[in-house]
């Protein structure tokens, strides 16, 4: 007979194995000691935390069972480890086949860390991986020819989300967000 403990990871209430629990502290201890301490750290924390819940959520489906020492294994070898190797274990050798990675999000955002004036020029920049002054560039000739680079880029502003957290910025260069991307948006201060 194991005990089960009833542990809040990303906000999300779940039934986790004892073992099970103290292998994810462990984990998120030393992802919290490898983040410089910043501003950003918590935000990381959070953005790690949510990860790890809606993998466990979706792996469990809908239903109220428990997260076993094997799921959080598969979890951490998702997401790695935070030194930036790869994490497996013996019994997730055998089962790596069958253990196929979420595809990744890559979403459109404005980018403020690197913006003139919105943002927008820089996140269309960031999302298809052009360079940023022909993306202004672009926009000023729209400008000068119909004023329809000013009206997209109103537009553009208006709808488009700011890139806040660290999991966003990854979602916005259609990376993975792993330790290592997630660690590559903080700044420490």
């Amino acid at each position: 007979m194991k005990k089960t403990v009833s542990a809040a990871i990303g906000s999300t209430n779940f039934i986790i194995d004892e073992d099970a629990y103290a292998r994810l502290d462990s984990y998120l201890a030393a992802f919290r000691a490898k983040l410089h301490e910043g501003a950003d750290t918590q935000e990381v924390m959070t953005d790690l935390e949510n990860r790890i819940a809606e993998l466990a959520g979706a792996k469990l489906g809908g239903e109220n069972r428990v997260i076993t020492l094997s799921l959080i294994d598969e979890i951490i070898s998702s997401i790695g480890m935070p030194d930036g190797t790869s994490y497996r274990r013996e019994s997730q050798e055998a089962t790596s086949e069958a253990t196929k990675s979420e595809p990744v999000v890559h979403k459109f955002f404005r980018d403020r860390d690197h913006r003139s004036i919105g943002g927008v020029c820089s996140g269309l920049a960031a999302y298809f991986n052009l360079d940023v002054t022909l993306v202004r560039v672009a926009f000023i000739l729209l400008f000068l020819f119909g004023s329809t680079g000013f009206w997209l880029y109103i537009v553009l502003w208006i709808i488009a989300p700011t890139a806040n957290t660290p999991t966003e910025k990854c979602q916005l260069r259609g990376i993975e967000p792993s330790f290592e991307n997630l660690s590559k948006f903080t700044t420490s201060k």
